[in-house]
C-alpha cells in the first residue's frame, strides 16, 4: 500500500466549479512542482479516499492506513518517470512510473516498477489525495 504526502502550497485560489475549464489545461511549472513534492513525500489520504489495486479491489482510507501498521521500513530509492500531469482547474490527475529498489539481506538488489494515477483535489489551501490506482509493470 502506498500513503502519498500532500503538502500546503497555497498557490491555487479557491474557484466554484463552473468556474473550472471544460479541457484539460497545461500544467504550470509551479503546479507541476507542487504535485511532485506530493508525490515524493508520505502522509494521509482526504477522509473519501479510495485505492483500486491491479486485482481490481477497493479500499478507503481507513483499510489502506490499517495496514500501513504492518509495513516494513526498508532503505532504498525510490523514482518518478514518465510523469504525466493534466490540470483540471482545482484537480489534478498524476501518472508516473515508480521505480523502487531495496537490496535484501542477501544483497540481491530488487526493483519493482509500477504504473499509478493518483486524483488529487486543491482543498483549504493543501493538495489532498482522493483516489488512486497501482499496477505492477511485469
Amino acid at each position: 500500500m502506498r500513503i502519498i504526502a500532500l503538502v500546503a502550497f497555497g498557490l491555487f485560489p479557491a474557484t466554484g466549479l463552473a468556474q473550472q475549464p471544460a479541457e484539460p489545461s497545461k500544467t504550470p511549472d509551479h503546479v507541476r512542482r507542487e504535485i511532485m513534492a506530493v508525490e515524493e513525500r508520505i502522509s494521509v489520504e482526504a477522509p473519501e479516499f479510495i485505492f483500486t489495486n491491479a486485482a481490481g479491489g477497493v479500499i478507503t482510507r481507513a483499510e489502506d492506513l490499517a495496514g500501513e501498521k504492518d509495513c516494513r521500513p526498508s532503505k532504498g530509492t525510490y523514482q518518478l518517470d514518465d510523469v504525466r500531469i493534466i490540470t483540471l482547474g482545482s484537480v489534478v490527475v498524476f501518472n508516473a512510473l515508480a521505480t523502487t529498489t531495496t537490496t535484501k539481506s542477501s544483497g540481491e538488489r530488487l526493483a519493482r516498477t509500477q504504473r499509478f494515477t493518483d486524483v488529487l483535489a486543491r482543498r483549504d489551501g493543501r493538495w489532498q489525495l482522493v483516489a488512486g490506482h497501482s499496477s505492477r509493470v511485469p
